[in-house]
């Protein structure tokens, strides 16, 4: 198989039949899973006026009180316009209570049922993976039902995932149906656990082997951003056309430290830093103190050439923003407690690592493995 020289298959003999290269590709499937049964259904809302109860549908918020965060567009708008010059006083979003609810769609395809259509939705994304993968064989990893983990004991500065609704309505249905059609090339994972850490087990094995052998064992496929950490080959399945990554043990560091400061989110609700100090942002030229964003990470490690220099420049802008004495914390769950930047550090750090063995879900620690490395010292 030839290579770009950014470690990106050419893309024009993607799809032509290739000698398979590694043993097995893992997939982390339960995004796949999520959007098939996601199709199924239309998603609205049901808006309540919470003086009169009187209750009107709406196919979102935009169609509701538009996109700017002032809520005064879309029907707000409409109706406070028809409003002007009469006696009537104008409303506000804020008036009404909204309902998120759904429904099921009807299958596009009449001589298909609506499980059988997400079927082949599926189906096709396999498709897509096959052609890609370059592997002798493949198993696609979706998570346990109840989706708990270690991680949602963890977080204490905000909650874990809590930003994500609801399974789709057809989601436990559409499941077991994947897992009936792809029998054992389905493999569910521990429950204490996520996929992804499934994924990076399997991925640090392989580099492990590689370092032994100078090859690989297995190729990873994945959209989600958090295993871009962990240094095997791998494709991002949205994406096929870019073909298979190969990655190395400085950007899988990079990766992680940038997550360590703007944190993660949209998807699983991590802050990462909050902020930088003034003194930090003077020193690396970064204009005022502001939020620390991806950019904003990217621009703080951008001359770090080595994984110690990047920890080294994380760990400055954690005190630069928490300071070195120890201050009063309060958890998402109103618990009071004393706090250091290590402590700060330590959470975001276990919220955001991809495990690489399953011993590491009890034993990992970011301030441990930094004093190993030389880049702090523990008193």
């Amino acid at each position: 198989m030839s290579f770009k020289p950014n470690g990106v298959i050419a893309d024009e003999h993607l799809f032509e039949p290739q000698e398979p290269e590694y043993e097995m590709c893992y997939v982390d499937f339960d995004t796949i899973l999520y959007r098939s049964s996601k199709s199924l259904q239309k998603d609205y809302i049901i808006v309540e006026h919470k003086k009169t109860g009187w209750k009107k549908r709406f196919d979102g918020v935009v169609k509701f009180y538009g996109r700017g965060k002032a809520k005064d567009g879309g029907w707000i708008n409409e109706q406070n316009t028809e409003r002007f010059g009469t006696d009537r006083p104008p409303i506000s979003a804020d008036d009404f209570i909204i309902h998120t609810e759904s429904e099921l769609i009807e299958c596009p395809d009449p001589n298909m049922t609506l499980l059988e259509y997400g079927l082949q939705s599926i189906d096709f994304k396999v498709g897509t993976i096959k052609r890609v993968m370059c592997s002798k064989d493949y198993r696609l990893g979706i998570g346990g039902i109840d989706g708990k983990n270690f991680r949602y004991d963890v977080a204490q500065i905000i909650p874990y995932k809590g930003l994500r609704k609801s399974k789709p309505l057809l989601f436990l249905e559409l499941r077991e149906a994947f897992i009936t059609k792809y029998k054992n090339k389905v493999f569910v994972g521990r429950g204490d656990i996520e996929m992804d850490d499934e994924i990076s087990i399997k991925g640090w094995e392989s580099y492990k082997h590689f370092l032994k052998t100078g090859k690989h064992k297995y190729v990873l496929g994945f959209v989600d951003k958090d295993l871009l950490m962990t240094p095997c080959p791998h494709f991002n399945y949205d994406k096929a056309e870019y073909g298979i990554t190969m990655p190395d043990i400085n950007g899988c560091a990079l990766h992680y430290a940038t997550q360590l400061l703007c944190g993660d989110k949209s998807t699983d609700n991590i802050q990462g830093l909050p902020n930088i100090g003034a003194e930090f942002a003077s020193k690396y030229k970064l204009g005022k103190p502001r939020g620390v964003g991806s950019a904003t990470a990217k621009s703080i490690l951008e001359d770090c050439k080595t994984p110690i220099e990047m920890y080294a420049r994380v760990v400055e802008a954690y005190k630069s923003f928490y300071g070195e004495a120890e201050f009063d914390f309060v958890s998402h769950e109103g618990i009071e407690s004393k706090r250091t930047w290590e402590d700060m550090l330590r959470e975001n750090a276990t919220l955001l690592y991809m495990c690489r063995s399953y011993e590491e879900v009890k034993t990992y620690d970011i301030i441990k493995q930094l004093e190993k490395m030389g880049v702090i010292t523990v008193e």
